[in-house]
């Protein structure tokens, strides 16, 4: 079966190789230079060296990314820099560390490789999960992230330290808004799993060379080459003229939209079309600082405190300085999702906030920095509420599949939800 993928992000890039398993032969068309869709590498000219579109990480849960990886022969202990879940703020505060040892006894063993948090505190959190366990991980429909904490008795200062910053790296959307359900299939799979699935991982490379590019190496791949309709003729599409038996379309959202309004001429299925209309946006922001010299800091990750209206903004820091065998060796990468406030500001302005703030938080002062990019991804993540109707991958056009971390599945926009789908899809085609 001959099939298109258009789009080269994850999702587009899973599929490929989902494809290639069951013997398809897919071409895959992405619009944009490079692969890997909003996971991608970036050649900096301001710091003179391959970065990515930004900072990036993956959890141990992410099995799917992980076994693909390894059916692609890479292993990921030579790609990534993994380590026990640590969060611990740069100013040594607050520090919630898992213990080395197997499961339950991981988080059990938390209390006594933490610091800053109270006891009190541990049984809070053993009280959340003990609650969300009972309930097989499902919670009321509507339920915010913020309710739920409430609910069972999350102290303010755990939430300000732990809760809120783990639901807005996960969810690119602040707990009030956030969707509990979603939060608690991110925990489920996380703290309510072994100790592996806890674990954290930096990449070492590019996240286009990651294992995208190695994916596609069975199919034809186009770039620079954007699709802007989808024609039916009998049980074929057509794109660009050129004939298909299926279509997984591994776009963005809008787009996304934009290929399914083409494609549904006789707008018989608009309710389907118009559900991804619904979708919302945030923006995640990554500032890369280009030290004159490594940073003392032999910290690869901590948390900061951010300035939650200003824009001392950061709330991760990451020092690949500390990494001797990096690609992006010995850059500095600050992290801030939700990043909404920040837009319309001067970058320089941003910056130097943003390292006034880490100057002001860090026991190791900042070196010289010689050069700074500050790039935000407008459209990162779809905003994660509670009720949110997401597309699921069939579409009502035969063989016409959708893939991306904004369709329907347990997790939020990450990047595991996006390799998840793309599997999915292709497994989904229907041979003629």
């Amino acid at each position: 079966m001959n099939i298109a993928i258009i789009g080269a992000g994850w999702a587009g890039c899973a599929a490929a190789w989902q494809a290639h398993k069951l013997g398809y032969r897919a071409t895959v068309f992405e619009a944009a230079p490079i692969i890997g869709g909003r996971a991608r590498k970036h050649s900096s000219q301001a710091l003179g060296q391959i970065a990515d579109n930004g900072q990036h990480i993956l959890l141990g849960a992410y099995q799917s990314t992980l076994a693909l990886m390894r059916e692609l022969d890479l292993e990921p202990k030579q790609h990534f820099h993994r380590f026990d879940l640590d969060i611990s703020s740069m100013k040594a505060d607050f520090c919630f560390r898992t213990a080395a040892l197997p499961a339950p006894w991981h988080l059990l063993g938390a209390p006594f490789r933490s610091r800053g948090v109270k006891f009190s505190e541990f049984l809070q959190l053993q009280r959340l999960q003990r609650y969300l366990k009972k309930q097989r991980w499902q919670v009321q429909p509507g339920t915010t992230v913020a309710e739920l904490l409430q609910q069972t008795g999350q102290s303010t200062r755990l939430t300000q330290k732990l809760w809120y910053p783990l639901c807005v790296a996960a969810l690119n959307t602040p707990i009030e808004q956030a969707c509990a359900q979603l939060f608690a299939h991110v925990l489920r799979d996380s703290l309510g799993a072994d100790r592996s699935a806890t674990q954290m991982l930096i990449p070492l490379r590019n996240m286009s060379d990651l294992w995208p590019q190695r994916a596609l190496q069975h199919a034809r791949i186009h770039t620079r080459h954007p699709i802007r309709a989808v024609q039916r003729q009998g049980q074929q599409y057509l794109l660009d003229g050129q004939p298909f038996d299926g279509v997984i379309i591994a776009t963005n959202a809008p787009s996304a939209y934009r290929l399914l309004q083409s494609l549904d001429t006789e707008k018989q299925k608009p309710g389907f079309v118009n559900q991804i209309a619904t979708l919302d946006y945030n923006p995640i922001a990554t500032l890369y600082l280009k030290p004159e010299k490594p940073w003392e800091n032999p910290h690869v990750m901590r948390m900061l405190d951010e300035d939650l209206h200003g824009l001392a903004a950061g709330q991760w820091v990451f020092n690949h300085g500390a990494l001797n065998n990096s690609e992006l060796y010995p850059l500095i990468a600050v992290t801030i999702s939700y990043a909404n406030r920040l837009q319309g500001h001067d970058k320089t302005e941003i910056a130097r906030a943003i390292i006034a703030q880490i100057n002001h938080q860090s026991p190791w002062p900042l070196p010289t920095i010689t050069a700074f990019e500050l790039i935000t991804e407008k459209r990162a993540t779809f905003i994660a509420k509670p009720h949110l109707s997401r597309p699921h991958p069939q579409t009502p056009w035969p063989n016409v599949l959708l893939a991306g971390d904004w369709v329907h599945n347990d997790y939020p926009a990450v990047l595991e939800g996006a390799v998840r789908s793309g599997i999915m899809a292709a497994k989904a085609l229907q041979p003629h």
